[in-house]
């Protein structure tokens, strides 16, 4: 977990949790994903995205690494509603119940120098969701990175080219909520969760 996050190379690490699972694979930035679905949710997996949907300038911020939290949350999320969109979905609506469920959990990763969907005093997705007032399925993808690998858009590009991760950003979830927590060190760190439901 935290050795995973503090690595020389940033390269040595992805985390895949599926129920009970975790896989241990080199991707930078470090994504790491769960699965927490309802009965009768599906998610699209073969879909992809095109490439002008990460590139295009449309979405301020997409690149940066010093700017408000705000802006970094509002451009990923951008980014990932062009993503959507350039493969028919509709974009995922902003949600401050899933919104102050992820910011809570990067802001503890950051606080307390861990990387996982669970922390360490045993909370998950599910259980941050419920305590943030959040009454429906929850999916969670997370990641970690430094420098160019810490922008929205680098984050993004990421998740979508790990089939479990395009598996929950390119699913039927309706509402999306983003949180990030900057760091000092190596170039300015960021840990980033997105929260679907």
């Amino acid at each position: 977990m935290l050795s995973c996050a503090r690595t020389r190379h940033l390269a040595a690490c992805i985390s895949t949790s599926l129920i009970a699972g975790m896989v241990l694979a080199g991707e930078a930035p470090a994504v790491a994903v769960a699965v927490i679905r309802p009965p009768g949710v599906w998610v699209r997996a073969d879909a992809a995205p095109s490439t002008s949907a990460l590139t295009a300038n449309r979405c301020p911020g997409a690149g940066a690494r010093h700017t408000s939290p705000a802006v970094l949350r509002r451009a990923l999320l951008c980014l990932v509603n062009r993503a959507r969109m350039s493969t028919g979905l509709s974009p995922l609506r902003a949600e401050r119940h899933l919104t102050r469920a992820a910011s809570g959990h990067a802001a503890d990763m950051g606080r307390r120098h861990y990387f996982a969907h669970v922390s360490p005093s045993g909370t998950s997705a599910l259980s941050r969701a419920r305590a943030a007032g959040w009454r429906g399925g929850v999916g969670e993808v997370i990641a970690w990175g430094c420098g160019l690998r810490s922008t929205p858009r680098a984050t993004v590009r990421a998740w979508l080219n790990s089939p479990p991760h395009r598996s929950i950003i390119l699913g039927s979830a309706r509402a999306a909520g983003v949180g990030v927590k900057r760091l000092a060190g190596c170039g300015g760190r960021a840990y980033w969760v997105m929260d679907v439901g």
